[in-house]
C-alpha cells in the first residue's frame, strides 16, 4: 500500500529559509514583500560592487534593452550565484528587474534561465515575467546578466485559475515530439541534463533518476536494486500515454504569486518537456497550492488513473536533490521513497 510522504513541518521552514539564500531561485521583479530573500537596499545586494561597477552593468543593461539611461531602484533581492536588483528607465519610467552573475558557471545558470522563462512565455498561457535581455560576459563588460520585467506582486488571487492556466500550458507540446529540452539548466543549484529522448521513461530514468543517484552514490542502495527500481520506474511511467508538455520544472510554492491586480504568475523554473504530472506532484510536496488549484487544473485537463504512484516518483527527485544539497534527514526520506517505488512491483 502507497503511504503519504510526511516532511516534518521544520524541514519545511528549512526549505523556504535555505534556498531563498543558496539557491538560484530569486523572485523576479517582485516586492520586498513576496521575497524573504529580499535586500532592503541595492547595495546590499550588488555586495562590495563600487558604484562605478553597478553605472556600468547599468549602462550594458540600457544597451541590451536600446532604452535610454538607467537608474538603480531598491526592492531587488539575492540568491546563491546571481545578485539582483531594479533599475528604472528615467526617460519612461518603465521599471526592469535583472540578475547578475560573475563566471562562466553563472552565466550557464542565467542563460538557461533566460531560455526557460521565454519558453514558456511564447505559450501566451500562464504569465510569466517577460524576457528581455541576456548579456554574455563576452559581448558585455559587466556580464553575465539577464534583464526581466517588473511584477508587481503581493496582491491574492484565484488558484482555481492559476490550475486551469497552467493546464493549458502544459498542452503546449515539444516541437519534435520528444523529451527534454534545447538547453541544459539546473534544479536549485543542481546540475540538470536535458537531452532529447524518444521516450518518457528513457528520459526520466537517464537524465533524472540514474543522474541523481550518481550525486549520492545511489542513496546506499546496490546497483542490483538500482537497476530493478528503474525497471518498477519504467513500468509505471509506459502505463499511460505520456506526451512531452511544456513544464516549469520547479514548481513549488514559493515560485509561483499572484500580481497586485490578481493575475496568476510563475517563475524561476527549471524548464523542459516531460510529464505533466511532474509539475502537479511538486505542487504538493511542500504545500502552497490549495485544492481550488486542482480542481481547476482538472477541470481543463484532467489527471490520468494511478496518479499517486506516479507522483511518488516524480517527488523522489526533489527529496534526493535536497539530500545532495542539504544532507541531512533528507537521504532517510529519499531512500524511503525508493523503498516504496519498490514496493510498486506487481
Amino acid at each position: 500500500m502507497l503511504r503519504t510522504l510526511r516532511i516534518p513541518h521544520q524541514l519545511l521552514l528549512a526549505r523556504f529559509f535555505i534556498i531563498s539564500i543558496l539557491l538560484s531561485h530569486c523572485v523576479s521583479g517582485f516586492k520586498q514583500s513576496f521575497a524573504p530573500h529580499t535586500c532592503r537596499g541595492l547595495s546590499n545586494c550588488i555586495g562590495s560592487r563600487s558604484s562605478t561597477t553597478l553605472m556600468t552593468l547599468l549602462e550594458d543593461v540600457a544597451s541590451a534593452l536600446k532604452t535610454g539611461q538607467l537608474d538603480a531602484k531598491g526592492g531587488g533581492g539575492g540568491s546563491g550565484f546571481a545578485s539582483t536588483g531594479v533599475c528604472e528607465d528615467t526617460s519612461t519610467s518603465k521599471h526592469y528587474f535583472y540578475k547578475k552573475g560573475s563566471g562562466s558557471a553563472d552565466e550557464k545558470m542565467l542563460h538557461a534561465e533566460f531560455e526557460g522563462v521565454k519558453e514558456m512565455f511564447q505559450t501566451n498561457t500562464i504569465r510569466v515575467p517577460e524576457p528581455l535581455a541576456f548579456g554574455s560576459k563576452d559581448e558585455y563588460e559587466s556580464g553575465p546578466f539577464v534583464v526581466f520585467e517588473y511584477l508587481d506582486i503581493g496582491g491574492g488571487g484565484d488558484g482555481k485559475e492559476m490550475g486551469r492556466k497552467l493546464a493549458l500550458m502544459h498542452k503546449c507540446l515539444s516541437k519534435n515530439g520528444k523529451f527534454g529540452f534545447h538547453i541544459d539548466n539546473t534544479i536549485g543549484a543542481t546540475p540538470q541534463k536535458n537531452d532529447w529522448e524518444n521516450t518518457w521513461s528513457d528520459f526520466f530514468t537517464k537524465h533524472r533518476y540514474h543522474a541523481m543517484l550518481s550525486k549520492c552514490s545511489n542513496l546506499g542502495f546496490s546497483d542490483s536494486e538500482v537497476l530493478e527500481i528503474e525497471q518498477i520506474i519504467r513500468d509505471v511511467l509506459s502505463e499511460t500515454d505520456v506526451v512531452p508538455s511544456l513544464l516549469h520544472g520547479d514548481l513549488w510554492g514559493g515560485n509561483r504569486a499572484f500580481t497586485n491586480t490578481g493575475e496568476p504568475v510563475i517563475y524561476d523554473p527549471a524548464t523542459y518537456y516531460g510529464d505533466r504530472e511532474a509539475d502537479i506532484a511538486m505542487t504538493q510536496l511542500f504545500g502552497g497550492f490549495g485544492g481550488d488549484f486542482l480542481s481547476g487544473y482538472n477541470d481543463e485537463y484532467p489527471l490520468q488513473p494511478n496518479f499517486e504512484s506516479r507522483k511518488m516518483i516524480y517527488n523522489w527527485y526533489h527529496i534526493a536533490n535536497h539530500y545532495v544539497l542539504f544532507g541531512g534527514s533528507y537521504m532517510n526520506q529519499a531512500r524511503g521513497m525508493m523503498s516504496q517505488i519498490k514496493a510498486l512491483k506487481k
